[in-house]
């Protein structure tokens, strides 16, 4: 199945308190990676998020980012009675001791930790409806996310597919090339021979004379590399339609291609076939470009 590395997606869900995003955006990367950029109140969740993100996809960079935007009632701030008539009494109880006696600004005891705060982060109190919101978010997003990867998928698939059957073509041109060309190589090749055995005064055998030849023949015929070829294009459009992550099998497959193809230009002398390789290892780099994105 053709999948994209590359996505993105947004979940948003509100309550009495505030709002919560959640962000999920995912490039290019050989292996699987994840990051999270959490606020402060979900900053302990972390390990939560890379564990479910871990099942949702094989390979590729995926960055989560959680945002809370809180209602007014909640950032409003609120004095605490008991903290600060606690205050109050000891500063009291401290003039006593010392035998000061002055006047106690309250609103200077105000800028005392936990007199003043706000409730924030009350909404997410409760581990369990915490989890519950969060995972809601997170599934949604990761739904969002997915469809857009199989969406780029599919395009993907289509140029990778367009490559292929370019590079299909090629290999059909070059076996009917190399029908001619390996006949007039051969008969090149023979009187070469005959050539030189005649310049140094000697007469081959001619059995021993075409056991030679033949064995030459093998080393510059392309007619294994072709058939390996068509078995790795029958391979590739079989992976590519299996439901498995594929990036890093095609890859792998485009890499045994290529190795073919320049073993074939280097075996054959004919400008037209050594050309059509060309352009073969050309369509194959295409290949290769397409599929570095597939997961």
């Amino acid at each position: 199945m053709y999948v994209s590395m590359t996505g993105f997606s947004r979940a948003s869900a509100s309550f009495e308190w505030g709002t919560i995003h959640i962000e999920l955006s995912s490039v290019n990367h050989r292996y699987q990676e994840i990051s999270a950029r959490l606020p402060r109140e979900l900053a302990s969740w972390e390990p939560w998020f890379h564990k479910k993100m871990q099942k949702l996809y094989g390979r590729g960079k995926v960055s989560i980012r959680a945002e809370i935007t809180w209602a007014g009632s909640v950032l409003a701030a609120s004095i605490n009675k008991d903290a600060l008539k606690k205050y109050y009494d000891e500063i009291t109880e401290a003039q006593k001791f010392i035998g000061v006696y002055e006047e106690i600004a309250v609103d200077r005891l105000l800028d005392l930790p936990g007199v003043v705060g706000t409730q924030k982060g009350s909404g997410l109190s409760d581990d369990e409806a915490t989890e519950a919101i969060l995972w809601g978010l997170l599934s949604e997003a990761a739904e969002k996310w997915q469809t857009m990867r199989d969406a780029e998928g599919e395009h993907l698939k289509r140029a990778v597919e367009e490559h292929i059957d370019e590079l299909e073509r090629l290999l059909s041109r070059i076996a009917e090339r190399w029908k001619i060309a390996k006949d007039a190589a051969f008969e090149n090749m023979t009187e070469r021979v005959t050539k030189a055995l005649s310049a140094a005064g000697l007469q081959a055998d001619d059995s021993r004379f075409a056991q030679e030849a033949v064995f030459i023949a093998d080393r510059w015929d392309i007619s294994e590399e072709l058939a390996r070829l068509n078995s790795h294009i029958e391979k590739f459009r079989e992976t590519g339609n299996s439901g498995d992550p594929i990036g890093r099998k095609l890859d792998f497959i485009v890499q045994e291609m290529n190795r073919e193809v320049n073993t074939l230009d280097s075996k054959t002398a004919d400008s037209e076939v050594r050309w059509m390789a060309v352009e073969a290892k050309t369509a194959l780099e295409r290949v290769r470009e397409q599929i570095q994105n597939l997961e």
